[in-house]
C-alpha cells in the first residue's frame, strides 16, 4: 500500500514491535513511517528479549546485543554487536547502534528505519523488542511497516 500524504508535525511518539524475525539485517528493515529532517531530534528506547539461534543459550540478548559470544564465534557483525538494535536514514544510509538508549541529532534527510543485527541465517531467529520513538521536526508518512 502506497503512503500518499505526508504531514509535517512538530513532534510524533510511536511504539513498534521489532520482530527478530522480520526485521533483520540480512531480510528487511522496519519503516518507522517517519521522514527526518536535518533539523529533526530523536530519542529512542527499547526493551525485550531476542535469541538468535534455536539451540545455544549463548545467543540471547538485550537490545545492547550479545555481550560476550559464545566461544569461537565472531565478537561482532559488520561493526556492531549481535542482536542489537540499529537505526539509519534513507534506504542506504550509515547505520547506528540504538541499543537500550539513543539520542541523536542531524540525522540527515529521508525516511527512518530500525532493525535487529544479524547474518544470513536469520532463520532461527525468536523474539522481539518493544521500540518508543519521539521525533521532533519530522514528516508523518502513515504507520510502521
Amino acid at each position: 500500500e502506497l503512503r500518499r500524504l505526508a504531514i509535517r508535525r512538530p513532534s510524533v511518539e510511536r511504539t513498534f514491535d521489532l520482530q527478530a524475525l522480520h526485521y533483520c539485517t540480512y531480510v528487511g528493515w522496519l519503516d518507522t513511517g517517519l521522514a527526518v529532517t536535518p533539523a529533526s531530534q530523536l530519542k529512542a528506547d527499547s526493551a525485550g528479549y531476542v535469541r538468535l539461534s534455536f539451540d545455544e543459550d549463548g545467543w540471547a540478548c538485550d537490545p545492547d546485543g550479545i555481550a560476550d559470544p559464545l566461544p569461537g564465534k565472531r565478537r561482532m557483525q559488520e561493526g556492531f554487536r549481535w542482536g542489537a538494535v540499529l537505526g539509519r536514514v534513507g534506504p542506504s544510509g550509515a547505520r547506528w547502534l540504538a541499543g537500550k538508549h539513543v539520542e541523536k541529532s542531524a540525522l540527515g534527510s529521508g525516511r527512518l528505519y530500525f532493525v535487529v543485527n544479524d547474518n544470513e541465517h536469520w532463520q532461527n531467529n525468536i523474539g522481539a523488542f518493544r521500540v518508543r520513538i519521539r521525533v521532533t521536526d519530522t514528516y508523518d508518512l502513515g504507520e510502521p511497516q
